[in-house]
C-alpha cells in the first residue's frame, strides 16, 4: 500500500540506512537488536473488484483505512505482552510442493527421489486464506531431471527483515461473511516454523462491519486482538502442537511437544489443561493450589474459544460485546505461557472480574440457577450488567447453556453515554444521570409524593437506574443523583438519598477495585460507540502572577474557557464533554459528536480550532484575571498528520540526525583513507 508521507516529515527510514553504512565502513557491523519482542509485520492485499451488492472502491478503503488504523494499534500492544526467540535473517515462508509440484520422482534408486519432476502449470503462487502471499516472501523452488542438477524456476525472495511473523489482511465481503452476518472478522494461522511456532497468518474482515458507524473503532482494536492471538497459537488447531519448555525463553531451543494439551473432566467438559493454565484460573477463582484445566467452549472435535459460562469478558470467548466489556485476562496469557513459544509480561494484563474468587463450583450449569452467585441471575426483569457500564435484562443464550446472567440492553442502556440521557426539561423521577462516570446500581429511588394509598411504592422491585460515582477509597465510593449531593456508598448496603423515596443499592466487589486515588472515578470505557472517533483537546493557560485558584474555581473557569472555545469553533455545545481544569492550568475537554448534534464531523471542527489557537490564543477573563492559551496538543484513537508543534520537534530531531551523519561520514572518510580499498559491492 501507498505510504503518502507529509511534506514536513524527515525520512528517517534513510537516515537509519544511511547510518548502517557508515556503521559499516568503521569496521563495525549492525544486527537485530536482542530485545525479543515478536516482530510483527502486517500487509493488506487488496482483493479483486467484487460482484456483491456495496460499493467497493469507497467501502474497502474506508474499512481498509479503518482496519489498518486497528491493526497498528493491536501489533503495538502485543509487542509489549509476548516475546520470542527472534528469526535468525530475513524470514521466509515455504512453498506448498503439493501445490506448484505435478509430479515427484517415485524410484528410490534414483539420485533425486522424492524431488519435484513436473510442475503444476496452473501453479499461481501461494495464499492464506483467501490472501496472496507475495513471492518476496517466499522461498523458491526448481524441477528436478531424473539425473544432474535441478533447474530454478523462482529464486528465493529476500524475505522480510526484524520479523517474526507476517500478517495478511483482507477486507471482503466473503461468502463466510454472507453466510454468517454477525460475523465481524476470521483468521487463520497459515504457516509453522520447525519448532512449530506460527509464521504467518490472515485475518479477514467482512466489509460490511468496518463500514458500519455502529463499530468503534476500539471495538475493532478488540476484535483484532482476539483474530491475532488466534494466529499467534491460541487456536484448537495449534493446541496440540504446543510445546513443554523451560521457562527461560533461552532455553526455549530444546522442547518437546506436550504430551497433552486438552481432556475431558468427568462430566464430559473440555478442558486446556496446561499448568499455567490452571494455576492461573485456580488463582482467579480463589481455589488453593490448581484445578484440572480451563474449559472451554464445545465447537465440535475442536474449539478455540474459552467457555462462556467460566470466562465472561475474556477477549478469547466466542461472543464479542463491545470493548468496553472485553479483558485481555490473565488466563489467556497463561495459555500463551504453555504454548512454549512466548515469554509472557503478566503486568500487562487486565482484571478479569467475572467469576473472581466464587471458587471451584462457579460456572456449572448444575449451579447457575440455585441463586449461589449473583454473577448469574434467576428473575426476570432489569438490572445491572455484572461490569455495572450498562443496564442488563436477565437473560441466556446458546453459549451459556441455560444460564442466565444480565445481558446488555440492546441500545439505550449504556449509563456511559451521554446521548441516552433524557431531554432537557424532560421529567427524571427517578434520578438518572447519564455520563461517561455513571454507573448501573440497583435502586426503587423515586422523587413523587407518595400518598398514604401509594406507600406500597416502597416496596417496588429495585431496577437498575444509571448514577454518577466517584471512588474514595479502594472498594468504596461515592454515589450522586439527580440534584443531589455526592453520598457515601458503602459496598454491600442500601442506602438513602435526600429529596428520593426508595433504596439504592450499593454493590459489593464490582467497582473502584483498583489502587486509585480518592479523586478518581472507576475507568470508563474505552469506546464511547459513536460514529465520530474521540478526541481530547488540552490546553495550557497562562495567568495573572500571584492569583490562584481553587477546586470550585477551576470549574468553574472550565467552563468560561469552554465557552470560549464553542464561540472561536462557531459550533454547537454538543461536541464537548466534561471539561476540567487541573491544579497545573491544563484545560481538557473530551469531543465526540453524538447522535442528533448538527454540524460538521468532530474531525473537521479539531482542525478549525487547532488552526485558529495557533493563530490567535484564546484570553478568557475570570474574576480579576486574564487567562491565555499557550499551546495546544491533540490526543485521539487513530492516526492523525502531525501537530505543527510535533512537526517542528521531529525537524529538529532530523537535523540532530544530519550532523550525526555529517560527522559520522567525516571520520569514515578519515579512516578508509589510511586502509587499503579493495574491491566493493553495491
Amino acid at each position: 500500500m501507498k505510504n503518502n508521507k507529509n511534506k514536513n516529515d524527515c525520512p528517517l527510514a534513510s537516515l537509519i540506512h544511511l547510518l548502517h553504512f557508515f556503521a559499516v565502513v568503521l569496521g563495525g557491523e549492525t544486527s537485530r537488536l536482542p530485545t525479543e519482542k515478536v516482530g510483527i509485520q502486517t500487509y493488506y492485499t487488496r482483493d479483486p473488484v467484487s460482484n456483491e451488492a456495496w460499493a467497493p472502491e469507497a467501502d474497502e478503503m474506508r474499512g481498509a483505512s479503518r482496519a489498518l488504523a486497528a491493526l497498528r494499534e493491536t501489533t503495538r500492544r502485543i509487542q509489549s505482552i509476548l516475546a520470542v526467540i527472534p528469526v535468525r535473517g530475513p524470514l521466509l515462508l515455504s512453498r506448498d510442493p503439493t501445490r506448484y509440484c505435478h509430479a515427484i520422482w517415485g524410484d528410490p534408486d534414483t539420485p533425486n527421489y522424492h524431488r519435484c519432476s513436473l510442475l503444476n502449470p496452473g501453479y499461481q503462487g501461494e495464499s492464506c486464506l483467501g490472501a496472496k502471499i507475495p513471492d518476496a516472501h517466499l522461498r523458491g523452488y526448481s524441477v528436478w531431471p531424473e539425473h544432474g542438477l535441478p533447474q530454478l524456476i523462482q529464486p528465493d525472495g529476500p524475505g522480510v527483515q526484524n520479523t517474526d511473523f507476517l500478517l495478511y489482511v483482507r477486507v471482503a465481503h466473503t461468502s463466510k461473511c454472507h453466510k454468517e452476518p454477525s460475523v465481524i472478522a476470521y483468521a487463520a494461522c497459515c504457516q509453522l516454523d520447525s519448532k512449530d511456532r506460527p509464521l504467518a497468518g490472515t485475518i479477514v474482515y467482512c466489509a460490511q462491519h468496518l463500514t458500519s458507524p455502529s463499530l468503534s473503532h476500539s471495538d475493532i482494536v478488540m476484535g483484532t486482538l482476539h483474530e491475532l492471538l488466534h494466529t499467534l497459537g491460541f487456536s484448537g488447531e495449534l493446541f496440540k502442537k504446543w510445546r513443554d519448555c523451560s521457562s527461560e525463553l533461552s532455553a526455549r531451543e530444546n522442547c518437546s511437544t506436550r504430551k497433552q494439551v486438552t481432556r475431558r473432566d468427568e462430566w464430559g467438559q473440555l478442558l486446556l489443561s496446561t499448568p499455567a493454565v490452571s494455576h492461573s484460573l485456580a488463582k482467579h477463582l480463589g481455589v488453593p493450589g490448581a484445578l484440572l484445566g480451563a474449559p472451554l467452549e464445545e465447537e465440535g472435535s475442536l474449539s478455540s474459544h474459552w467457555e462462556s459460562r467460566l470466562f465472561q469478558g475474556s477477549v478469547m470467548t466466542a461472543t464479542f460485546e463491545g470493548a468496553q466489556r472485553s479483558r485481555l485476562d490473565p488466563v489467556t496469557l497463561a495459555a500463551f505461557e504453555d504454548s512454549g513459544w512466548y515469554q509472557v509480561n503478566y503486568s500487562t494484563a487486565e482484571q478479569l472480574l467475572w467469576g473472581q474468587g466464587s471458587g471451584v463450583g462457579f460456572g456449572l450449569v448444575s449451579t447457575c440457577s440455585n441463586g449461589s452467585s449473583d454473577f448469574f441471575c434467576t428473575r426476570s426483569g432489569l438490572g445491572c450488567h455484572y461490569l455495572h457500564l450498562d443496564k442488563g435484562s436477565c437473560s441466556s443464550d446458546p453459549t451459556l447453556e441455560g444460564c442466565r446472567m444480565y445481558k446488555p440492553s440492546a441500545s439505550g442502556g449504556e449509563c456511559w453515554k451521554v446521548e441516552n440521557g433524557l431531554l432537557a426539561g424532560a421529567e427524571n423521577p427517578h434520578g438518572e444521570i447519564y455520563h461517561p462516570y455513571s454507573r448501573c446500581f440497583l435502586a426503587n429511588l423515586t422523587s413523587q409524593v407518595l400518598s398514604k394509598d401509594k406507600g406500597s411504592q416502597l416496596s417496588v422491585t429495585p431496577t437498575g437506574r444509571c448514577y454518577l460515582h466517584q471512588c474514595t477509597h479502594k472498594g468504596t465510593y461515592k454515589v450522586q443523583v439527580e440534584g443531589s449531593p455526592w453520598i457515601p456508598c458503602l459496598p454491600g448496603t442500601a442506602i438513602q438519598i435526600p429529596g428520593y423515596y426508595g433504596l439504592l443499592y450499593c454493590p459489593q466487589g464490582r467497582l473502584c477495585l483498583s489502587n486509585q486515588g480518592t479523586s478518581a472515578i472507576t475507568s470508563p470505557p474505552r469506546s464511547f460507540s459513536t460514529p465520530n472517533l474521540l478526541f481530547q483537546l488540552s490546553l495550557g493557560l497562562t495567568e495573572t502572577p500571584g492569583y490562584s485558584l481553587g477546586k470550585e474555581q477551576r470549574e468553574e473557569l472550565a467552563e468560561v474557557v469552554l465557552q470560549a472555545l464553542v464561540t472561536r469553533g462557531g459550533s454547537s455545545r454538543c461536541y464537548f464533554h466534561s471539561p476540567a481544569i487541573t491544579s497545573s492550568l491544563v484545560f481538557t475537554v473530551s469531543m465526540w459528536k453524538p447522535p442528533g448534534c448538527q454540524g460538521p464531523s468532530v474531525a473537521t471542527l479539531y482542525r478549525t480550532l487547532t488552526l485558529t489557537l495557533q493563530e490567535k490564543p484564546l484570553q478568557v477573563h475570570y474574576e480579576e484575571a486574564i487567562f491565555t492559551t499557550e499551546y495546544s496538543k491533540l490526543l485521539t484513537s487513530s492516526d492523525h498528520n502531525l501537530s505543527v508543534t510535533d512537526q517542528l520537534l521531529l525537524t529538529g530531531f532530523c537535523l540532530l540526525l544530519l550532523i550525526l551523519v555529517g560527522a559520522l561520514g567525516t571520520m569514515a572518510y578519515q579512516k578508509r583513507a589510511t586502509r587499503q580499498v579493495g574491491p566493493s559491492t553495491t
